[in-house]
């Protein structure tokens, strides 16, 4: 029997665009940030949303007061992706940039539109901005076959 999984051959990795970056970002609404803490790295599940304004593109998100990402380091990275495993195929948007504290008056400005209203129940009143340096992402497309059902298929 042969494998149905496919090979380099058979799958094709296609840079995306920041702007189809851009537009994932502006529809998925949970995604990981990851830092460092006493050395190793960490990374949390979040809600967040994404702003766009005239400095450019950030991440916001809130947290616990006192919590491992409201005391984060500077330097975070961002990650969302979407995964299709029946067709092996899917997307990953990185974001890399400095994480930092909103103050008050930035809050007042953002919270009837862009509060990324986390799921958790308990209070998150640390607002947090990951101003991207860098956008980046790929999308895993696998390459059609022959056929037109997965091998498993066939008798």
């Amino acid at each position: 029997m042969t494998s149905s999984r496919p090979t380099e051959f058979d799958v094709e990795l296609e840079e995306l665009s920041e702007q189809a970056c851009r537009l994932l970002l502006g529809v998925a609404a949970v995604g990981r940030i990851a830092f460092v803490v006493d050395g190793l790295p960490i990374i949390l599940p979040v809600n967040f949303r994404l702003l766009t304004d005239d400095s450019g593109l950030s991440i916001l998100l809130r947290a616990r007061a006192g919590h491992s990402i409201d005391g984060a380091t500077r330097q975070v990275a961002f990650q969302i992706d979407g995964i299709d495993p029946g067709h092996q195929q899917g997307w990953s948007v990185l974001v890399r940039g400095e994480l930092r504290h909103l103050d008050e008056n930035e809050i007042e400005g953002l919270i009837d539109q862009f509060d990324p209203k986390p799921w958790p129940q308990q209070e998150r009143t640390s607002w947090l901005a990951i101003r991207a340096q860098t956008v980046t992402g790929r999308k895993l497309l696998e390459v059609e076959s022959e056929w037109a059902f997965p091998s498993e298929a066939y008798l």
